[in-house]
Formats: C-alpha cells, sequence, structure tokens
C-alpha cells in the first residue's frame, strides 16, 4: 500500500508569507447584521465625530417621498370616486328615461284595449240588435261573426303585448 503513494515535500516558499500571528492581521471583526448597522448609524467613541447632517437628510427624503406616495394615492383615489359617481348618475339618469317610454307604451297599450273592448261590445249589441230585426240574415251574422273575431284576435294581441310591457316595467 505504501508503494501507491507518493510522498510530496514541502519546501517553504519565499512568494507565500504568512503573517506570523496566526493570519489575522488584515482582516475586519465581523459583527452581527444589526450591530454593524447600529454603528453605521451611531459610531463607537473611537471613531472620529462624524456629521449627522447626511441621516438627517436621508430621512427627511425618506419622508418626502412616503407623503408624495400617500397624496399620490389619495388623489387617484378621489378621481376615480367622481367618476364611478359620475357614471353612476348617468345609467340612473338613463334608466328613469327607459321607465317613463315603458310607461307611455303602456298607457297607450292600454288606451288600445280599451278601445278594442268597447268597440267589441258595440258590435256584440249591434248584433244582438241585428239579429232581433233581421232575423235570418246569414251573411250579415258571419260578416258580424268575422268582424267579432278579428276584434278577439286583436285584443288576444293587446293582452299579449300588456303583459311583455308590465314585465319589462318590472325587470326595470
Amino acid at each position: 500500500m505504501s508503494d501507491k503513494y507518493i510522498r510530496a515535500q514541502s519546501t517553504p516558499s519565499s512568494t507565500l508569507q504568512l503573517p506570523a500571528n496566526g493570519g489575522q492581521e488584515g482582516r475586519r471583526k465581523r459583527t452581527g447584521l444589526f450591530r454593524s448597522l447600529f454603528q453605521t448609524l451611531v459610531p463607537s467613541h473611537t471613531e472620529a465625530k462624524r456629521s449627522p447632517w447626511p441621516l438627517i437628510a436621508t430621512i427627511v427624503i425618506w419622508v418626502g417621498l412616503a407623503y408624495a406616495g400617500y397624496a399620490f394615492a389619495v388623489h387617484t383615489l378621489d378621481k376615480q370616486q367622481q367618476y364611478v359617481t359620475q357614471r353612476f348618475e348617468q345609467v340612473q339618469a338613463e334608466n328613469q328615461k327607459q321607465m317613463i317610454a315603458l310607461g307611455d307604451q303602456l298607457t297607450q297599450v292600454q288606451d288600445e284595449m280599451k278601445t278594442v273592448q268597447d268597440g267589441l261590445s258595440n258590435l256584440e249589441e249591434n248584433l244582438q240588435l241585428t239579429g232581433e230585426t233581421i232575423g235570418g240574415s246569414n251573411k250579415t251574422k258571419e260578416a258580424l261573426q268575422d268582424r267579432i273575431d278579428q276584434l278577439n284576435k286583436q285584443l288576444v294581441d293587446l293582452k299579449a303585448s300588456l303583459k311583455k310591457l308590465e314585465d319589462a316595467a318590472r325587470a326595470w
């Protein structure tokens, strides 16, 4: 086994000089993160006294940036609130106009339906009177019956339209 290993001999080199006290001469002493930050802000008694103005300027700049960010956020939120309020009022005005238009249409349909009902009542009354006076004229009765059927159909259509308008009015 000793045949497999080659022994290397080391000789002191003149190019690599080690410090005499164990290699700690040029290194700074390590401390924790918070301690180094604290020492940066509040220098120790052994260091030279520093001017407080850079620290004060840094604090003033950060406070100014924070206030500017806050003012910008408040301004942006106010603008958005005004836009939402304005849009809401526009939609309400449009809805009110549509409700008025639907109410007018509903009134017109009801008036037409009343007119058709009145016409139908008059025709039925005339048919009864005509049936009593004429007595046997089928042609007149058929014409009157056709007219009554047409009016009944128109009445049914108008009722359906009225129902749709009422449903639309309820949906708004």
